[in-house]
């Protein structure tokens, strides 16, 4: 099948969620955590999808993007408000993180007037835009993710290709997965399936995917062979009608 089966002669209007690029640390916000400079600074880029932000810029010069504005070791607007619902919040990563990518504490302290306005002033109004935005479009979730699992990861030993394609039902048509697939292999990438990480987020667009990428893909970064190659395969992928 070629890709051009998945698509309409008029491509569909496109929207990329790049949720976890910010390497922003409010300095307002600085005092709830009572880890070190040192370490805070690490743990923010550490959790960071670092350069996700120009990638899409880069591969989808037309698309809207919506970006959270602020590190996800703030708040995480890709978890449940409610950390009832939320698995991660199990292990200190819902919302609102109490702790590392290690599983260790960031030391912090966020009393339920904090934690409303956190959300007040980032979670609602990100919410609010991407829904905005998704609405009857394409939307693409954009993460990257370790070569090595961290440990507070709920699928420690699940399998770690190149390219993970999170799908859901009734949202990521099989056809599109099947064209996403096909298409990275062709470009040389590794494939898999909800893998480690799985499903999409449901922002009210017509159709979705989550596209995980496993950092070493990105090589040294913007300008490197590796990033270039990735660049032109996101850049030329299928989008359903």
């Amino acid at each position: 099948m070629s890709d051009s089966e998945f698509e309409s002669k008029t491509r569909p209007r496109l929207v990329i969620h790049v949720p976890h690029a910010s390497t922003v640390m409010p300095e307002g916000h600085r005092a709830q955590f009572g880890i070190s400079d040192e370490a805070l600074e690490t743990e923010i880029h550490q959790s960071a999808d670092l350069h996700t932000d120009l990638l899409a810029r880069q591969a989808w010069p037309q698309a809207e993007i919506v970006e959270a504005r602020v590190s996800r070791v703030l708040l995480d607007v890709e978890r449940y408000a409610d950390d009832a619902l939320e698995q991660m919040a199990r292990v200190g990563r819902g919302v609102i993180y109490t702790h590392d990518c290690s599983g260790g504490s960031l030391q912090r302290t966020v009393s339920s007037k904090d934690r409303g306005q956190l959300l007040d002033t980032f979670y609602h109004p990100h919410w609010k835009k991407l829904r905005a935005d998704a609405s009857d479009a394409v939307l693409i979730d954009l993460h990257t993710y370790p070569e090595k699992a961290w440990p507070i990861e709920p699928r420690i030993d699940a399998a770690r290709p190149e390219i993970d394609l999170g799908t859901s039902a009734g949202i990521t048509p099989i056809e599109w997965t099947a064209g996403l697939w096909a298409h990275f292999e062709r470009h040389g990438f590794t494939v898999e399936e909800n893998t480690p990480y799985s499903g999409v987020i449901d922002a009210g667009a017509k159709h979705a995917v989550m596209i995980e990428i496993r950092r070493d893909v990105l090589g040294s970064g913007p300008g490197s062979p590796e990033w270039h190659r990735l660049v032109s395969a996101l850049a030329t992928l299928p989008l359903p009608g």
